[in-house]
């Protein structure tokens, strides 16, 4: 006989949850109006009723009862997300069915009975037979599923390939809706949740502000694009899961594969759990789509067209300002800036817990570290982490400073990311040879770094300060007067770490590129308190072309004025150098806290500079070295160029084994490196 109802294909026990009771009793109730179905087309040609009709539509009456006495309709995963979209009763009866047919074989085989199309998803010609659809309903819910439909824009229905006329279209589940609606909700690697800190965020006033006026934006669910523009790890995510005290979902472009592929499935996904979930959408790292080749990268305008179909707020955050994706939808900017000195400190204190300072509790060197290292929740919550993994400790122990310094600038050499490179100046004080008036310069550098804490924020200086309140400086001079060595040092003095810019990793011929790499320097910078080096920063910030001959004029220009606005804002410590002064821009000049100039050593300068750089633990100098006549016959010598000949003129008394390193030997290597500068000598001068 026809063997249609098998009374053990509902299998429910109290043990399942009311998302997973209801999806049972939906599929079944879908399996049984698709065998009425198949029921029903057989009584038209056999002009009489099948003996299983009767005891399938009984019990389809059931399993419809029972779905209806459910309790919690507004709790069940099919309604939240019927009512989050919007759709009608019909429309959920497709999602439904849909489901069914993508899981149930048994399904399957009675619906291909009725429409041989039926295992490449479910069309509305073939739900209009299992659901016996009035006209006006199936007209209705055509419309509904037409293209742009929210199923569909959402990426919970999948449409067939090929040309089908609508009716006819067959529409596959995506596994997530089904996994959603049997209470089983499925993880996305692209994607991460950030859901609100169970006690709260310590905030400043202006992130206090700046979160009310997320929520603002995102309290009536209309379709808008919002930008939070704010430097990385300060809780720009974290800011709007505050807002709205409910959940986030958030993709960083930075960790997707280039390729306007990877962009749309993982938009897709966004979208789709964002509404499975009741979600608001976070976009990270829109900066990562501006440095393409030509600055036209296809995934912008790809990332444009989706956002145009949004029904809901879409949140874009990005470390530039600024950035225009090209939506049409409206638009909204809020800047999110790094907690101020208190909301720092009450962070570390947070975060670290107890630490061991001179004072015992440590209370001072948190304020210190607080105001030396700009850095949000995000960035301290992972230096204390490296912090402990460096110390050996587990979580929870106490941490002295220098430690929690460690751990920070671990971090800001990873964010440097081979863009930057430390470098160590082991020279002291000592060795520097400056004229008085340029050694003073420099002293007030670093009077201004050290002190900047006490005059910013202990004196209320701060609020007289319309930008950042970092220290740039130029350092200009001939090369090889110490520029480089008098940034170690101050390095040194302030206890900070140098970092100089490999320029050939961040200059880039394709537009964009040299910007966005950048920024990642000084946010890495500011947020480590490191000292930043650009050595020949005539490359960068050589002055703007008024008279623009072309696209690459432009482009220069606009480079120049990113890194001016980048360090007007700049709350870190950057040194320029430069052999060309005359190179540098005028603007940036009126941005610097000091221009030192660096000038060709003097004959008294000269002498002294020798007798520092020929002595050295263990070198057997000769009686007769004369460093007053080395200075004299040697006038455009360079420290630099001193060293270089004293370090030669001892490999050369080594290799010809000699006892002393004589006047002769220095007078012999001297003369091999003033030619090498391009000078000739007369053979009568050395008499």
């Amino acid at each position: 006989m026809f063997d249609l109802y098998d009374a053990g294909d509902l299998r429910l026990s109290p043990q399942h949850s009311l998302a997973r009771i209801e999806y049972e009793l939906q599929l079944h109730a879908a399996l049984l109006r698709t065998m009425r179905a198949m029921l029903q087309t057989q009584r038209v040609q056999r002009e009489q009723d099948h003996p299983a009709l009767a005891p399938i539509s009984e019990e389809l009456d059931v399993v419809e009862q029972h779905i209806a006495e459910l309790p919690g309709a507004d709790e069940r995963p099919m309604q939240a997300l019927a009512r989050r979209l919007g759709c009608s009763g019909h429309e959920v009866g497709f999602l439904w069915t849909a489901v069914a047919l993508a899981v149930n074989p048994r399904m399957l085989v009675h619906a291909r009975g009725l429409d041989d199309t039926a295992s490449r998803g479910l069309s509305l010609s073939l739900y209009g037979r299992i659901a016996n659809l009035e006209a006006d309903a199936s007209r209705a819910l055509g419309l509904a599923l037409l293209p742009g439909h929210a199923a569909s824009r959402n990426g919970l229905l999948v449409p067939a390939q090929g040309e089908w006329v609508p009716a006819a279209l067959p529409w596959m589940p995506a596994p997530e809706l089904i996994h959603y609606l049997a209470g089983q909700p499925s993880s996305v690697a692209a994607l991460s949740e950030i859901a609100p800190p169970a006690e709260g965020a310590l905030l400043d006033e202006v992130q206090q502000r700046a979160v009310a006026h997320i929520g603002a934006m995102l309290g009536n669910r209309q379709p808008l694009v919002l930008y939070i523009e704010g430097p990385e790890l300060t809780g720009r995510r974290t800011a709007v899961a505050l807002a709205t005290g409910g959940p986030v979902l958030a993709i960083d472009l930075a960790n997707l594969a280039p390729s306007p592929d990877s962009l749309r499935d993982a938009l897709v996904a966004l979208r789709r759990e964002a509404a499975l979930r009741g979600a608001v959408a976070v976009i990270a790292g829109i900066e990562e789509l501006m440095s393409a080749e030509g600055g036209k990268d296809p995934r912008m305008r790809l990332l444009a067209q989706h956002l145009n179909t949004a029904s809901e707020p879409v949140v874009l955050v990005s470390s530039w300002r600024g950035i225009d994706v090209g939506v049409q939808l409206p638009a909204v900017r809020i800047d999110w800036p790094i907690p101020d000195v208190a909301a720092r400190a009450a962070l570390w204190r947070d975060l670290a817990g107890a630490i061991t300072g001179a004072a015992g509790d440590g209370a001072a060197e948190i304020d210190l570290i607080a105001h030396r290292f700009p850095m949000g929740a995000g960035a301290i919550r992972r230096a204390v982490s490296s912090a402990l993994v460096l110390a050996g400790r587990p979580p929870g122990s106490r941490l002295t400073p220098g430690e929690l310094q460690s751990g920070i600038r671990q971090n800001v050499a990873e964010r440097l990311g081979g863009l930057a490179e430390r470098v160590v100046v082991k020279q002291t004080w000592n060795d520097l040879v400056l004229a008085d008036d340029v050694m003073t310069r420099v002293v007030g550098l670093v009077g201004r770094v050290r002190h900047a804490h006490m005059v910013y924020e202990q004196w209320g200086y701060r609020a007289k300060m319309p930008r950042g309140v970092g220290v740039a400086a130029l350092f200009s001079g001939p090369p090889g007067t110490g520029k480089t060595m008098v940034a170690g040092l101050i390095a040194n003095e302030l206890d900070l770490e140098l970092y100089q810019v490999d320029l050939s990793k961040v200059v880039s011929k394709w537009i964009g590129e040299t910007e966005k790499q950048l920024a990642k320097v000084f946010d890495a910078a500011e947020a480590g308190h490191v000292l930043l080096l650009f050595d020949e920063a005539d490359a960068l910030f050589g002055q703007r072309s008024t008279e623009m001959r072309g696209a690459t004029d432009r482009y220069a220009n606009l480079e120049v004025n990113f890194l001016l606005q980048r360090i007007e804002r700049f709350n870190g410590i950057v040194i320029l150098t430069t052999n060309l002064e005359a190179s540098i821009d005028k603007a940036l000049k009126r941005r610097l806290a000091a221009h030192v100039v660096f000038q060709h050593p003097d004959e008294d300068e000269r002498e002294q500079l020798w007798t520092q750089l020929l002595a050295a633990d263990g070198a057997p100098l000769g009686r007769d070295i004369d460093a007053r006549k080395l200075s004299r016959l040697y006038p455009q010598m360079t420290g630099a160029n001193i060293r270089n000949a004293a370090l030669a003129a001892a490999f050369l008394a080594a290799a010809e084994g000699r006892s002393r390193i004589d006047q002769a030997t220095v007078t012999q290597a001297a003369r091999g490196e003033y030619l090498s500068m391009g000078h000739v000598l007369a053979a009568t001068s050395e008499l």
